[in-house]
Formats: structure tokens, sequence, C-alpha cells
């Protein structure tokens, strides 16, 4: 069989499944990206493109079973026959599973909507003074986010500090044993996070990215996957109400340390429709070294015209290397479309 008489179906699963994780880290790395937003959208390219690689080769398979287009020789026949069996049976046990796995993905909801209204029906009363303070807190952010102030439900469970839950209208859930342990600048930066969070709408595109993650179970780099776009999804918060409170890196950083220390020691609460102050496992060292590299580089000669320099540099470096790595994204999907209607 000629290279140019290959399958689609191996194009799929080598590139679609086992190639295209590997080739974005590859590009990211190529290109220095260190920038949440864009390696959140690389992210979410390998996430999609099985689904696209699957509707390419399902197409082109159907197409070349029906027309008897097969390549030359008695073993490519022969193999090509193989696939064609093979890939009709995938497709047969597949279009059921998807139903199945489509179900999981709700059940997951109400799992966590079950979730929300229990720690609604088990909220309690903080101590005034701490309840004024978030609210005058949340008043004064939300109005200048443009934002309706969420409702605040206070928890007596230590497995949480903040999360929110909810996507038509969504409650800021807050842990009150733990919000005594912390600062006002320190709420106010948890406070911030979480309002990130809901004008992102983070609760549902975190349920979205784990159906989607379901739905290619069967990919190697699924989970790995998902975890990578929830870390760059917290890092864009991070970022978000960092900007908020006039850029101290340092002090965010250390109001992250200290939530890291108080949930080191309990059970951290993860569900499937709520977005929090901690992330998935063990992202909030990586988040906290991200937050001090930007520092570092922000204060090199703090008072001097060096700190500008190095940050304006910083700038043009990371503008220089968007239109390079869009463009590598855009070269790699093209010769991929290319090479298949070309073997097919």
């Amino acid at each position: 069989m000629l290279p140019a008489e290959l399958h689609s179906f191996f194009i799929h699963i080598f590139f679609g499944y086992l190639l295209i994780f590997p080739a974005v880290l590859v590009l990211l790395r190529l290109f220095a990206v260190s920038d949440p937003g864009q390696r959140l959208q690389a992210y979410l390219m390998a996430l999609f493109t099985p689904f696209a690689g699957f509707i390419l080769y399902h197409t082109v398979l159907l197409k070349r079973c029906q027309t008897g287009l097969t390549p030359s020789g008695p073993l490519g026949r022969m193999l090509f026959d193989a696939l064609c069996q093979a890939g009709f049976l995938a497709v047969s046990y597949l279009s059921p599973l998807l139903a199945v796995l489509l179900a999981i993905g709700l059940l997951k909801a109400a799992a966590g909507t079950f979730f929300a209204v229990r720690l609604r029906r088990q909220a309690v009363t903080p101590p005034p003074s701490e309840q004024e303070q978030v609210n005058r807190l949340l008043a004064g952010h939300c109005a200048a986010m443009g934002l309706a102030c969420p409702e605040v439900i206070y928890s007596n469970r230590e497995s949480f500090i903040a999360l929110t839950a909810g996507v038509r209208r969504p409650a800021l859930y807050l842990s009150a044993p733990l919000m005594a342990e912390f600062t006002h600048a320190e709420l106010e930066h948890i406070l911030l996070h979480e309002l990130a969070h809901i004008r992102r709408g983070d609760v549902f595109r975190g349920w979205l990215l784990r159906f989607l993650r379901d739905l290619v179970f069967f990919s190697p780099f699924s989970n790995a996957l998902l975890l990578r776009c929830q870390l760059e999804t917290e890092r864009l918060c991070d970022r978000a109400a960092v900007r908020r409170t006039g850029g101290d890196a340092l002090a965010y950083a250390a109001t992250l340390l200290k939530a890291w220390r108080l949930l080191a020691r309990r059970r951290a609460t993860e569900s499937a429709f709520t977005a929090g102050l901690a992330g998935p496992a063990n992202s909030l060292e990586l988040r906290i070294r991200s937050l001090l590299n930007e520092s570092l580089i922000r204060s090199s000669g703090v008072g001097s015209r060096a700190a500008g320099t190095l940050e304006a540099a910083a700038i043009d470096v990371g503008s220089a290397h968007t239109p390079l790595f869009l463009a590598a994204l855009a070269a790699l999907f093209t010769l991929t479309i290319l090479y298949l209607g070309y073997i097919c």
C-alpha cells in the first residue's frame, strides 16, 4: 500500500487522538506562549479536534466504502475491507454510547445542582460584621464590573473556601469558618476571583468541558486536556482579580498560599457544576508560581526605568509570538485537511 493510499482511519486516530496534544505542547513550548488565554485556546482546540477528525473520518470512509474505491493490490484491498468493517462497527457502537454519555453528563449536572441546593438548605448566618464586609465589597466591585450582585450563601463546611454555582443566576457560596481566617484584603481577593468566574460564565463552561472529556474518554490525553483547560481558566481569573486590586500579584499569591494551607488538611470539594477558588487538584502551586514569575518581571528594578523596559519587552515578545503561534496552528490544520483530501 502506497503512502498516498493510507486510510483516513489512521490519520484520524494518530492525529485526532494521539498527535494533536503533543503537537499543541510542542507549539506552546516552541513559541514560549505563557498567556493563559492563548494557552486555553490551544488546549480547547486539541479537545475539539477528535470530534472534527471523527466527522472527517466517518464521511470519507462512508463515501469510499459506498463507491468501492479501494487501494491497489490484494493486501491493500483486504486491509481496506477490514478497516471498513471496523469503522462501521465502531460507529454502530459509538452512537448509543454517546447517548449514554450524554445521560451521564446530565446526571452530573443534576448532582451539581443537588449539591448547591443542599448547601443552600444548610446555610448558616455569619456575624453581622463579616456579612456587611462581604456585601460592601461585592457591591463596589459588581458595580464597577457591570455585574448584578450574586446571592451569597454561607456554609459551615470547611472542604472549600469559596465557590460559584448556578448558570442563570449564579450564587456565591462561602465557608463561614474559613472566611474568618482571612483579612479584609484577602477576602477581597477571594471575592474578585469568584466574580471573575461569574463574569466569564465558567460554571457552564466547566460542565461542558467535562462533558467533552467524557465523550472522548478513549483518548489517553482527554483528562490531561481538561485539567490544563481548568488551570488556564483559573489563571485567567487570577489575572483579572490582580488587575482589579491594582496589580499586586505578590499579595494575591500570598492569599492563594494561605488558602492552599487551609485546604491542605481538608478534602477539597469539587462538583461538575461549580467553579471555585481552589480550582482543579494540585493547581494552586502552579498558579502561585505563575503569579510570582509575573511579579518578578514587573518588579525587576523597582522604581527605575528598567522595570518598564522589561515589562514592555515582555509584552512585545508576547505580541510577536502571537501571530506566529496562530499561524502555526492554522498551518497545522490546513495541512491536515489538505492531506486528508489528497489521500482520500
